[in-house]
């Protein structure tokens, strides 16, 4: 994701310096690398680059709690068809149970930020504060949820509302009737449970 701010200091014939910082996940921080890039821009210039948050509950996305080890890389597959790495941000979250199941889910993840979910829906509202938390510009940058639960549902019709286009993406079967309206569209996820049986038995 790259976010473009103004530094204030005179620069001449009407342009002004702007500064382009990639934002890395805490992982590959370590990796000595330039985030920062100035370019000149006229003054009153904004960066209106479309942009897309995608947030994942990733315990709801693969059937559950203890199907997160078996089912995250399928889901994780389907959700690399919705990024495009240049205008993205993926946010993810799962409980400390699942997490233990997968002790390599970060790694596997090192694209994405992480969440960690503690206590009884902690996944969903780790996830939850995050979107009324992040900015949204209206027409111009959108959100995609996966997650079929309701709790979601007030919170994406706000959006909606406010011009932002929501995309819940879902398995059919999890996903509520309250959320569904919410959203601006819906796509439908494979059952993650039968794809790996399916991979098994192959």
């Amino acid at each position: 994701m790259f976010r473009a701010s103004a530094r204030n200091r005179p620069k001449p014939d009407n342009f002004t310096v702007v500064k382009i910082t990639c934002e890395v996940h805490p992982i590959r921080k370590a990796v000595n690398m330039k985030s920062t890039l100035d370019f000149k821009a006229p003054v009153g210039w904004q960066c209106q680059q479309p942009r897309t948050k995608i947030y994942v509950d990733l315990e709801n996305a693969c059937g559950g709690s203890g199907l997160v080890a078996q089912n995250q890389a399928l889901v994780r597959k389907k959700i690399q068809m919705f990024t495009d790495q240049f205008a993205s941000q993926v946010t993810y979250s799962v409980g400390p149970s699942a997490l233990q199941d997968c002790p390599n889910l970060v790694w596997d993840w090192g694209f994405a930020r992480f969440l960690p979910g503690r206590g009884l829906d902690g996944a969903d509202l780790a996830l939850l504060a995050a979107i009324q938390s992040d900015r949204f510009r209206a027409n111009v940058d959108s959100l995609i949820l996966v997650s079929g639960d309701h709790i979601f549902a007030e919170t994406i019709e706000t959006l909606k509302s406010a011009g932002i286009t929501t995309t819940v993406v879902a398995q059919s079967r999890s996903l509520s009737n309250q959320l569904r309206i919410a959203a601006t569209r819906v796509h439908y996820l494979p059952d993650t449970e039968q794809q790996f049986t399916e991979r098994k038995s192959a």
